[in-house]
This record gives structure tokens, sequence and C-alpha cells, in this order.
């Protein structure tokens, strides 16, 4: 008799551990599942070259994007004009960053039009790309990413680029007679000859072609600080960028992207090994783990297209201007769907599987059971 309760327990505590063993393996086979989903599905995208130089120069040449952008940093630097009190009429310093500070998106929208043509966007674009994928793959330091700015500057230089300051300058508020006379005073107590700078304000002749020319001057410097060719290492290297932590993160989700389904498989597969005693037990075992790691990369996959842009948009962008919210939201919802809509159809059918095995091997009453419950 305590042989047989010896043998009883025996299997009890074994029935218990692999109750257990499994359960840390449907967790285990939820958590890599969603990673490897999401990984997969940013990795199909971040990792085709010719799909992500059509995205990238799609929004930025046809969509307002850029101009939202722009227009994020003029509002910034008007902010601080105001708060230096370079909005006052003893302002008289005409360089373009005070000039810009009044352009809102309209503008920018026509100075990006003059400046920057499609072309150079796709220039900088390929070239970026092309650069990135190449230097991932190899041991070298910096990505050999070297941008070719000579049309941009040509254009900053010629015609356009006089078009531009006169877009921006019709920015400018009309002086009025007290910045006009402040702008005499001044002029009156320098010698002959001595250049004495405009206020912040549109001057009417005989002083508003000179000052249209100071800042088409003020232009060319900005011209002469843009070297002929730019590399990836400078423009990295002021921003603080650490070229192996995004090396590092590029090569990990190429690594889950491409074999994280494996892992999640091999979990699989050995929870359906050690619960594979009968169809419903095993239908349980398979079903549920299905069943959540669909809706969890339903979640995630509406949570990352919808909520990601209303967090940039009630946090860093809250100060601005509601175009400026719709572009910046728009945007990130296009580039955001290229990742989630996918995770949104992937969670779809593994819940829909996991639904269909829970019904499959829910037991069923005998006929003989069925008229007993109905009497």
């Amino acid at each position: 008799m305590s042989q047989n309760v010896e043998v009883e327990s025996a299997k009890k505590a074994a029935r218990g551990k692999g109750t257990g063993c499994a359960t840390i393996l449907a967790i285990l086979f939820v958590l890599v599942a969603v990673v490897a989903l999401l990984g997969f599905d940013i990795w199909r995208v971040l990792f085709n070259p010719t799909l992500v130089k059509q995205v990238l120069t799609e929004e930025i040449v046809s969509s307002d994007l850029a101009p939202a952008v722009l227009q994020v940093i003029s509002e910034r630097r008007a902010e601080q004009r105001i708060a230096n009190n370079e909005a006052l009429s003893g302002v008289d310093e005409p360089d373009i960053a005070l000039l810009i500070s009044f352009v809102d998106a309209d503008g920018w929208r026509e100075i990006k039009r003059l400046l920057v043509s499609d072309e150079f966007v796709a220039h900088l674009i390929s070239v970026s790309v092309d650069g990135l994928y190449a230097w991932v793959n190899s041991d070298a330091q910096w990505p050999d990413i070297v941008w070719d700015m000579t049309p941009f500057k040509a254009r900053l230089t010629g015609r356009e680029g006089e078009a531009a300051i006169l877009v921006a300058y019709s920015y400018l508020p009309e002086c009025t007679d007290e910045q006009i006379a402040d702008f005499l005073s001044r002029l009156a107590r320098v010698p002959p000859g001595v250049a004495v700078l405009y206020n912040l304000c549109q001057f009417p002749e005989p002083w508003h072609t000179d000052q249209v020319m100071d800042y088409v001057d003020a232009l060319e410097d900005v011209n002469e600080n843009v070297a002929p060719r730019t590399t990836f290492a400078e423009v990295a290297g002021r921003a603080g960028i650490n070229p192996q932590v995004l090396k590092f993160g590029l090569r990990l989700l190429r690594f889950i992207g491409q074999w994280g389904w494996a892992l999640a498989l091999i979990l699989l597969g050995w929870l359906a090994a050690l619960k594979a005693r009968s169809p419903r037990s095993l239908g349980k075992w398979l079903g549920i783990p299905l069943l959540v790691t669909g809706g969890l990369a339903i979640l995630i996959a509406l949570i990352g297209q919808f909520g990601i842009a209303q967090f940039i948009n009630a946090t860093l962008l809250s100060a601005t201007t509601p175009f400026v919210r719709q572009e910046v939201g728009s945007s990130l919802q296009r580039l955001t769907g290229l990742f989630f809509q996918p995770l949104l159809l992937e969670g779809v059918i593994l819940a829909v599987i996991g639904i269909v095995l829970l019904v499959l091997v829910r037991p069923r009453k005998k006929p003989a059971q069925a008229q007993e419950g109905q009497k």
C-alpha cells in the first residue's frame, strides 16, 4: 500500500515538474516569438536598400515633412530671439539664423524648392543607404559615406539663393518709424563709409536694396562653411554618435530578424514534445501560447503605429502648430506602418490558429452524457 502511495506521489511530482517546465517554455516562447516577429518585420524593411531609398525619397520630396521640421527649427530660434530681446528695435544683426526665425512652413516649402533639387535628395539618400549597409558588413570604424554638396552650393550662390533670401525677407515685418529712427541715429554716430547693420524689419527705399544685399552676403558666408564634400564621420562626430554602438545595434537587429523565428520554433517544438500526451493536451499547450503571442503582436502593432506619433506630438511637438503635428504624425504613421501593418496581420493569423487549436481540442460530451444532462 505504501509503495503505491509513493509511486503516485512520484508521478504527481513528475507531472508537476513537467507542467512547471512547460509553463516556463510557453512564457519564453511568447516573449521570443513577439520579439522575433517585430525584429523580422523591421529587418525586412531596414535591410531592403531599394525599399528604404524609395520610401525616404518619396517622404522628403513629396510630403511636407521637411518644411514642417524646418518650421520647428524656426519656432525654436524665434523663441530664443524673443527671450534674448533680439526682436527689439535694438537688434541689428542681419544674419541668416535670425532671418529664418520668421519663416513659416509655406516659406520653407518655397525655399526647399529653390535650394534643394529632387536629384540632390536622391543622391544624399542613395549614398547614405549604400554606404551604411556596406559598413555593417565591414570592420571599418565609420561608414564610407561622402555627400557631394556642390549642387547645393551652386544654388546657394546662384539666382536660387537670392530668390530664397527674398522669400525669407518677405516674412520680416515692415519697419516702424521708431526702428527707422534708431537706424538713422546709429548711422549718424559713425564715420562715413562704416557699415551699420539694419534692424530686423523690412526697410523702405533708399535702404531696401542694400539691406537685401546684406542678407545675400550673409548667405555667401553660409556657403563658405559648407564643404564641397562632406563625410558622415564629420557630421556624426559633431553629433556625438558612437559608430560601434550603431553597428552593433544594426547587426543585432539583422540577427534577430534572420534567426529569431528559429529560436521560437525550437521552443514551440520543445513545448509540443513535452506535452504531446494527447491531442487535448497538445492543443491546449500550443493554442494558448499562440493566442497570447498573436494578441500581444496585435496590441504592439496598434500602439506602435498610432501611439508613437501621438506620444511625440503630445510631448516633443506639443508647443508647435497643428500643421507641424499633423505632418510629422502622418509621416511617422506612414513609416512605422511599414513595420507594424505586417505585424498586425501576423498577430491576427497566430491568434486565429491559437483559437482554432483550442476549439478543436475542446472536450465534447458523449451522447449518453448529453442525454443525461437534458434529463
